[in-house]
């Protein structure tokens, strides 16, 4: 299993705290040390990458739209045809069990569920998510390529793991999916919001992205709070010095992006300030 937050972070390296042996997590409810935690060799998660899973922030311990994360897992379980024996209140248990025992009470957790082995069910795997992330605008590459399944929040991180070692190597802080046309998706752990004119565009959800629990979020608060929100395709060549753009996550937050390849941005501290409080207010 990897860890993630939408995408592969790996578990030490530049930039990412080192996870202590003595981590704590819990296999379907029971809690143990991370080295212990085993699911089956013929689980279908291992064998095909088939299984799902979620990226929550926690605050105080809890997790933060807890139903939103729970509403996505469940559509994508669905179509997966992967039947989880516990409901939703015993995850939402087990999270706070955890994060109790392992006295984290800020930042991220991983739900992830296996797609099970023939003779068995699903597992639930639940861990914390240690990272750090920059505060600074953030200088990316584009990455051609589309995540297979864009709409699923799957295992299958190989598209993403790819995305980020390219913009490890060319010396960039992340890096975001292109297509052939230079339109413009997603990035491996976010979605991309583009502020111009005072507006907001973002890609539309129609199956090539993941619809990321923040991004609803922040179109809903955005609307109601007077900025108008449009979904719609933009491409690379066509960024203005003038625009710009942040990167959405669900532990996170809301990012801004100095440069997409060659192209300079204009870091609009005002409206990511203004988004920050709005998103702020809808978390509550």
């Amino acid at each position: 299993m990897t860890s993630d937050d939408d995408s592969p972070t790996p578990d030490s390296g530049a930039g990412v705290p080192e996870r202590s042996a003595a981590m704590l997590v819990s296999l379907n409810g029971e809690l143990m040390a991370e080295r212990e935690a085993y699911v089956p060799a013929l689980d279908r998660a291992v064998t095909h990458g088939i299984g799902l899973y979620e990226t929550l922030k926690l605050t105080g311990g809890v997790p933060v739209l807890f139903g939103e994360h729970m509403d996505r897992l469940s559509a994508g379980l669905d179509v997966l045809e992967i039947a989880v024996p516990w409901d939703r209140a015993t995850i939402a248990r087990w999270i706070v069990a955890l994060t109790a025992a392992g006295g984290i009470s800020d930042g991220g957790c991983r739900v992830l569920v296996t797609g099970g082995a023939a003779w068995g069910g699903p597992s639930v795997l639940i861990r914390h998510d240690v990272r750090e992330s920059s505060v600074q605008p953030l200088r990316v590459i584009t990455h051609r390529g589309i995540r297979v399944s864009g709409a699923l929040k799957a295992m299958t991180f190989m598209q993403s793991h790819l995305a980020q070692r390219a913009a490890a190597a060319a010396g960039a802080d992340d890096a975001i999916f292109v297509d052939d046309e230079g339109r413009m998706f997603e990035g491996p752990p976010s979605n991309i919001i583009l502020a111009r004119g005072g507006a907001l565009v973002t890609t539309p959800a129609e199956g090539a992205i993941l619809p990321g629990v923040l991004r609803a979020v922040l179109e809903r608060a955005a609307g109601a709070g007077g900025i108008p929100v449009l979904e719609a395709y933009s491409r690379v060549a066509d960024l203005r010095p003038d625009d710009s753009m942040f990167l959405t996550s669900s532990v996170r937050g809301i990012v801004a992006v100095a440069s997409v390849d060659d192209h300079r941005l204009h870091v609009d501290e005002a409206m990511l300030t203004r988004l920050r409080r709005l998103v702020g207010e809808a978390e509550q």
